[in-house]
């Protein structure tokens, strides 16, 4: 009997029946095993996908579950080209099953060969030129690093979260979709993909000069030396205090990103922890909001020796870099101003989102910015924030110019003492 050939997916309930279809079918079957596709994203992306570039021809039981698969099949593959076949209600059952299905008639897998054929041709399935996309082979897996070789489970993983198809397809099914799909090219592309990297800012690009102390002695200093006001009682209010990621312990400061709320939080800090430190209320009020123009100049914040070093090279080497950075509104514009953002494409800063690190919504928004990479790099000085933050949201980390002798590695996948000591680890 010759097959009938198709150039699109057909999908049916089970394995058992793709083994019957395979038979009067030349062509890709997925069979989305029952009502577990329910529930199965990958499989559910894996049909998506392929009924969207070749569509798709359906295949389920004549009883009601068969049906309520038919309909959910069809629902989520919305839009793309699909073709109905339906088999006739013939009461019995299959030779394998010790009783009959509930409602007491066969499935695909239980219909005649010939009577199979008949549906498909009555749905205007006749046959046809199965178009592929590519025509690689088994040896083309194996050369791809996909099958037989020691980083074949890393490559099919990688592959599979960036096409959106099930990581544990069989080695005939991974050829079949791929041909589909893509081609060499695009797969050794995906494969040489390199990891995007996203960067805290202070301490980490630039060195960890305390400006926000620096500013606030100073201001004091000059504006009122005769209160002998002393900087250790300064930096005693102010250090881990005033900035909205010390002053709110969630972290959540969303409803600080409209009307200058953010400065606005910092500056009604500022005024207590003056007070605090002895000057009067109206002595305070003057000098708290000069504190913003001092931090928002960018001459007050100077880059690691090796940062721009490192960053040429990063970018030479095809790496794409985001700024993910617990930071005051105006941050981008001094990324701009340094001369910084030709090589980074995004900035996101805590202030302009309203969630600081080590929150998890700050890494998955700055994920989602970037695309979505499967694989991401959180390059940061702070253990907590940057280190132990980022690898609970999946990142793996780099920590540099380590500022906390007692750190002990934790979560930390490398540990640098410079950026340029990092280019070791980025090759």
């Amino acid at each position: 009997m010759e097959k009938i050939k198709v150039s699109q997916v057909v999908v049916v309930e089970g394995k058992y029946d793709a083994i019957k279809l395979d038979s009067i079918i030349d062509g890709l079957i997925i069979p989305v095993n029952g009502f577990s596709v329910f529930s199965d994203s990958e499989k559910k992306s894996l049909l998506k996908n392929l009924g969207k570039k070749n569509g798709i021809i359906l295949v389920t039981d004549s009883d009601t579950a068969g049906f309520k698969i038919r309909n959910y099949v069809q629902n989520i593959c919305r839009g793309s080209e699909i073709i109905n076949v339906y088999i006739p209600p013939v009461s019995g059952k299959e030779s394998r099953k010790a009783t009959p299905s509930k409602e007491g008639l066969l499935g695909v897998e239980g219909i005649e060969k010939e009577v199979l054929l008949k549906c498909f041709t009555d749905a205007g399935v006749t046959g046809q030129t199965v178009v592929h996309k590519s025509e690689m082979t088994y040896a083309d897996l194996f050369r791809l690093g996909l099958s037989g070789t020691a980083n074949a489970t890393d490559n099919r993983e990688k592959l599979a979260r960036r096409l959106n198809i099930p990581n544990k397809l069989s080695k005939k099914a991974l050829l079949e979709v791929l041909n589909r799909m893509c081609d060499k090219k695009q797969i050794e592309e995906i494969l040489s993909e390199k990891p995007v990297l996203f960067w805290d800012y202070h301490g980490t690009i630039t060195k960890p000069d305390n400006q926000w102390v620096d500013i606030a002695l100073e201001l004091c200093d000059t504006y009122f030396p005769e209160m002998n006001i002393p900087h250790s009682k300064i930096m005693e209010n102010l250090s881990g205090k005033c900035l909205p990621w010390w002053t709110y312990p969630d972290r959540d400061t969303r409803h600080l990103i409209e009307n200058d709320g953010w400065w606005k939080s910092c500056e009604d800090e500022f005024v207590k922890m003056y007070m605090d430190s002895g000057l009067k209320k109206e002595q305070a009020e003057k000098i708290a909001p000069m504190i913003r123009p001092y931090v928002v100049d960018s001459a007050n914040h100077r880059l690691h020796d090796d940062a721009i070093a490192t960053l040429e090279e990063l970018k030479r080497r095809g790496y794409k870099n985001y700024i993910l950075s617990n930071n005051f509104p105006e941050l981008p514009q001094i990324v701009t101003r340094q001369g910084l953002d030709k090589y980074f494409s995004g900035v996101v800063v805590s202030a302009l989102i309203g969630f600081d690190k080590p929150r998890k919504e700050i890494f998955d928004y700055a994920k989602d910015l970037a695309g979505n990479p499967q694989h991401c790099v959180m390059i940061g000085d702070n253990p907590s924030d940057d280190i132990k933050g980022a690898k609970n949201a999946g990142f793996t980390t780099i920590l540099v110019n380590n500022r906390y002798p007692d750190y002990n590695g934790d979560y930390s996948d490398y540990v640098c003492k410079t950026l340029t000591e990092m280019l070791d680890v980025l090759k």
